[in-house]
């Protein structure tokens, strides 16, 4: 009986190690295909003479995605591109050739479909959680609720400046400064 035991404990180690040694698929096989059939001749066809390395219109220089992993470091740039798709804004009017609506719409699915990819791979992730100190409002609260008595000792230091979204008790905003 123990013997069985220990077989069955090192076959579910064994399995366990080869399941831990696979590196998990970054993006479907499917998305880096269709980038290579339909993607990227678009983008060569009509955007890199707008948005390549010789003209590089609105600071982007699509010429540099030339697979799924370059897009996924430039996940950014390409909710941009897909914003613009769909409202037909690009190519421009100015541009010698125009893509079919079919065409348009595989490309416009596309992004779609790798935007979703990414946000399931990254399901559950915050992203990094910067560490923060206690603002001076939560400073003071915390000095009233130890000792009893509403002193509020943080009438003296720096005023706690917001982020871009006007909370001053976000990690971004609540740094060290030499001041404080």
């Amino acid at each position: 009986m123990p013997l069985r035991f220990s077989f069955t404990v090192i076959w579910f180690c064994l399995v366990a190690r080869a399941a831990a040694a696979v590196p998990p698929n970054p993006t479907p096989p499917g998305l880096e295909i269709a980038f290579h059939r339909t993607v990227q001749p678009f983008l060569e066809t009509y955007c890199v003479s707008c948005h390549g390395k010789e003209t590089t219109r609105a600071d982007l220089d699509l010429s540099l995605y030339t697979n799924v992993a370059r897009v996924t470091a430039g996940f950014t740039h390409w909710e941009l591109v897909l914003e613009r798709l769909e409202a037909g804004d690009i190519p421009s009017e100015k541009a010698k050739h125009f893509p079919s609506d079919p065409l348009r719409a595989e490309v416009v699915t596309w992004i779609r479909a790798f935007c979703l990819a990414e946000a399931t791979k990254n399901a559950g992730d915050p992203g990094p959680v910067l560490a923060r100190r206690l603002s001076n409002a939560e400073y003071d609260y915390t000095i009233r609720d130890l000792t009893g008595v509403d002193i509020r000792p943080t009438k003296e230091f720096p005023v706690d400046p917001a982020n871009q979204a006007g909370f001053d008790n976000s990690g971004e905003s609540l740094a060290m400064s030499p001041a404080l």
